[in-house]
């Protein structure tokens, strides 16, 4: 019995954390990281202060809990890490255009947390740590793969590279949401900013079939 009530309790302590972070992003939305308080949040769940406070302690503890669950993060992660069977260059390119799908089905999000990480220095820390400091990991795995299978040159630097990658496709994407039709950037620019990052760190050797992960 002891070990059913544990289940119970922990079941009913997640369900009131995802009710929280709901909360929570509904009233960042509204009102902007900067300006919203843990009051906010509380009313909006319709719950005692106490409560919110012994899952969270602060607001910032909650953006990044919310980050964490993202779905977007998950599916970028996961989608870079599915790539590493093709070749260097196919799979940059695969990586960055399927980066642009993920951020367009969940641009209203992603408009959001660039918007007010503009705005709060607090939460721009926050949004860098779980966001895009996981990307640049992600990508910097990525480019240390290729390393062993001789498509990319050794002495590159992932870490580097792996920042200009995130930026290159961050940047892309906001700047064709934010401006109108005759300033969006055309894929030709993209594809030329893929094709010139590829001719920089590229040993311009094609992995053979079967090839993976041999030195």
């Amino acid at each position: 019995m002891p070990k059913l009530a544990g289940s119970v309790r922990a079941r009913r302590a997640q369900r009131i954390r995802e009710q929280i972070l709901r909360a929570g992003l509904k009233v960042f939305s509204s009102k902007g990281f900067e300006r919203a308080t843990m009051d906010d949040i509380a009313l909006e769940l319709e719950a005692t202060k106490g409560l919110l406070y012994y899952h969270f302690k602060t607001k910032e503890e909650i953006l990044s809990a919310i980050l964490k669950q993202s779905p977007v993060i998950a599916t970028l992660e996961s989608g870079l890490r599915a790539l590493d069977h093709l070749p260097f260059a196919q799979s940059v390119r695969a990586a960055v255009h399927g980066s642009m799908a993920i951020l367009e089905a969940h641009r209203d999000f992603i408009r959001f947390l660039h918007i007010q990480a503009l705005l709060s220095g607090k939460e721009a820390e926050v949004v860098y740590t779980e966001v895009i400091d996981r990307l640049r990991q992600a990508v910097a795995a990525g480019i240390e793969h290729y390393k062993t299978t001789g498509e990319v040159k050794r002495d590159a630097d992932s870490a580097h590279w792996s920042s200009m990658m995130v930026s290159l496709v961050v940047s892309y994407f906001l700047q064709n949401q934010v401006f109108g039709e005759s300033h969006k950037l055309g894929t030709d620019y993209l594809d030329y900013m893929i094709d010139t990052l590829v001719s920089a760190i590229g040993t311009g050797t094609a992995k053979a079939p079967g090839q993976e992960g041999s030195n």
